[in-house]
């Protein structure tokens, strides 16, 4: 309905809502694109209940006093778009004898026209607003949509969530509550989403309780609060969203199966390739467009279009939380068991339909979990797959989660396979010198693990290993040694002598022993035995066989025998640099271990060349932080300290002193080493002091 024209203004342009969250920097940058005349117009881009129609009639409102016409247009078709614009056509007195003939007239009337505002609302494609918007500097064009592909027509401004401190401020001021903790917790909970805010503010205004009694509600009823809407007649946070989704389903069926996947997913970044990687697991369609990568990005565009993702990259997607929530909440309904079977039925006799439709929550999260699986599949010696597992990580505590609180039934399969993600998770991050969540990782998965495996199984043993492997790197020398034990006495006793399971079993049970004096000549045999193990089976060009050699070499150091030991170190640096790479974690290790046995020889410039090299790789490749590197600064600073650089090995100690506090905890061998280092240096500064006082 046209408002009363008192004024001669021709407007129908609703008021906005009256607790708007003014957007200054997003009114600024309006302003500056509409008042720059470039006759082009602006649209305003996001996912649903961002707020775009909202700032759109704010931005109306605010220029209302200085244009004569002011123009609201419902754009979610052509023919709507067309008879919206022949309205206004009556009230210009141009109309003519059809409605599109009418809404040309308006077009090419207002070209011609100045002081004027069009709003195109919800526009769903470029193709229905073609010839229908006019192209002048004289008057003002808005548009919103969440599908941003308009370049034919418009500019584009991405409208983002709030950032989580403005989101709890909004909803401290429209609830009426101070709480700053409980603000800040709702904010995130609801992803910083305008129309979620409102609603929440709203729902504690006019019911008259607090943001914290909120979240306990929203933790209790989340499903029935958002399907609830907020005063000014406005839909809620489901409606807006499900728009959204049926737009999808009818579009492109692939995309809306994957968005299904990514519901169960934590709202953070997904490797992009991630549903490739085992589209057995996925329906038909979404499997069907995994075949290649065209047929994904053709995917991903649908989901684009609809803003249902808020991000996209050539690495990674990732989706709202919200959206998350409101489509779990509709698979969960979707997945009824009283229904799926007439859901089942439909299947069979129309084809047309969506089989994954009666899919059931628990075959969504298996799906999910199946995903994660593949995904880490990557060696845990590559760094590619270190940050890889930093990636998936909080999917994989996400689908736990569901399982763990029972949200969905799940069997010894599920909790096996639930173990084994968390296992390899926790090793590559242990590789990537991420130690505290290694360890609570692995821990964690060798627990659910034993709830549901013989300890003779092989799956886990390896996450025995595992927490093996994170808890020798930790320092805790005794219960790694005891983990290796006992699984070397399985493999002794259920597997041959000679399995590759037993040797590297023998060889990372070494590389404990090495580090205990009064075992060192224990470490050597078993260390003996394993390379001849490896040679003979694997040959001298072999990682594994270098990763022996080199432990044999790190013993032999230790043992004085420095001529056996450095003869072997040598040899493993040359073949690890032709293998993987000089740059290569593991032949890092390697050259640390060659400069340290140079430093027991004597040879303090060679030890000094090969630990600076050595760090600065590190510090490269692994980053400042990683205790690899830190290890390298308190090999370095010990040689810098025997050159007679007192000074500079003292500020290496001290920098590694304070990062191996932080990274890694005041008892690690590593932080112990650089308190005796720094000590050590001051010591000497001391004695050097006295020595030129009493000359």
């Amino acid at each position: 309905m046209v408002a009363p024209n008192t004024d001669a203004q021709i407007w129908n342009i609703p008021a906005p809502v009256k607790d708007f969250s003014n957007r200054r920097a997003e009114f600024r940058r309006i302003g500056t694109i509409l008042m720059r005349g470039s006759g082009r117009a602006l649209l305003l881009c996001g996912m649903a209940g961002v707020g775009k129609t909202q700032l759109a009639l704010a931005y109306a409102h605010r220029r209302r006093s200085s244009i004569s016409l002011g123009w609201w247009i419902s754009a979610g078709s052509r023919t709507s778009v067309i008879s919206s614009l022949a309205e206004l056509g009556s009230q210009l007195n141009l109309s003519s004898a059809t409605a599109e003939s009418t809404a040309r007239r308006v077009v090419e009337s207002l070209s011609e026209r100045e002081g004027w505002l069009l709003i195109f609302d919800d526009a769903r494609t470029c193709e229905d607003l073609l010839d229908l918007v006019p192209v002048t500097s004289g008057g003002q064009v808005l548009m919103t949509s969440r599908n941003p592909q308009f370049d034919r027509l418009a500019e584009t401004l991405l409208l983002e969530v709030f950032p989580q401190g403005e989101a709890a401020r909004f909803l401290r001021n429209r609830a009426g509550d101070s709480d700053q903790d409980s603000s800040a917790e709702l904010a995130t909970r609801l992803g910083g989403l305008p129309l979620a805010l409102e609603q929440a503010g709203a729902y504690c205004r006019d019911s008259g309780i607090g943001l914290r009694d909120y979240l306990q509600r929203y933790d209790s009823s989340r499903a029935r609060l958002l399907r609830q809407g907020s005063g000014h007649n406005r839909v809620s946070v489901e409606a807006a969203v499900e728009l959204s989704f049926d737009w999808v389903a009818r579009r492109n069926l692939a995309a809306m199966q994957l968005l299904r996947v990514l519901a169960f997913m934590a709202p953070s970044e997904v490797p992009r390739n991630l549903p490739a990687m085992n589209p057995s697991v996925l329906p038909r369609a979404l499997a069907r467009a995994c075949a290649d990568v065209v047929g994904l990005d053709e995917t991903i565009a649908t989901l684009l279009q609809a803003s249902l993702l808020t991000s996209a990259t050539a690495e990674h997607i990732r989706v709202h939380q919200l959206i998350s929530d409101v489509l779990r909440e509709r698979v969960t309904a979707d997945g009824n068991r009283r229904l799926r079977w007439l859901r089942a039925l439909r299947t069979v006799f129309l084809p047309g339909r969506d089989s994954s439709s009666s899919w059931s929550v628990s075959r969504w999260v298996n799906a999910t979990l199946a995903l994660l699986w593949a995904g880490v599949q990557v060696d845990e010696r590559d760094p590619d797959g270190w940050s890889r597992a930093a990636t998936l990580l909080p999917h994989a505590d996400k689908v736990w989660t569901h399982l763990a609180n029972g949200e969905v039934p799940f069997g010894e399969k599920e909790r096996i396979l639930a173990a084994q993600l968390f296992g390899e998770l926790g090793i590559r991050l242990f590789r990537s010198g991420d130690y505290a969540v290694a360890e609570e990782l692995c821990r964690r998965a060798r627990r659910i693990g034993q709830e549901a495996l013989s300890d003779t199984d092989p799956r886990l043993l390896r996450l025995t290993n595992c927490l093996a492997q994170v808890t020798h790197g930790l320092g805790n020398l005794n219960e790694a040694k005891d983990l290796y034990e006992q699984m070397l006495s399985v493999y002794r006793r259920d597997y041959r002598e000679d399995h590759p399971d037993t040797i590297q079993t023998m060889n990372d049970l070494a590389g404990v022993l090495m580090e205990q004096d009064e075992r060192l000549p224990d470490a050597k045999r078993i260390c003996e035995q394993v390379v001849l193990a490896r040679l003979r089976a694997l040959g001298e060009r072999n990682v594994h066989t270098l990763m022996a050699m080199n432990n044999l070499g790190k013993v032999c150091r230790r043992l004085h025998d420095l001529s056996t030991a450095h003869t072997l170190a040598t040899e493993v640096v040359r073949v690890g640099s032709e293998l993987l790479g000089e740059e290569h974690p593991d032949n890092l290790v390697w050259m640390n271990n060659l400069a340290e046995v140079s430093r027991v020889r004597g040879d303090l410039e060679e030890a000094h060349a090969l630990h600076q090299k050595v760090l600065t790789m590190r510090r490269k490749v692994l980053g400042e932080t990683h205790p690899a590197s830190i290890v390298s600064m308190n090999n370095l600073a010990r040689v810098m300290r025997l050159l007679g650089d007192t000074a500079s090995a003292l500020e290496l100690y001290e920098e590694s002193l304070r990062l191996a506090r932080q990274v890694l905890g005041e008892g690690h061998p590593s932080s112990t080493a650089a308190e005796k280092g720094v000590r050590e240096c001051l010591a000497d500064r001391h004695r050097l002091d006295d020595g030129n006082h009493s000359s």
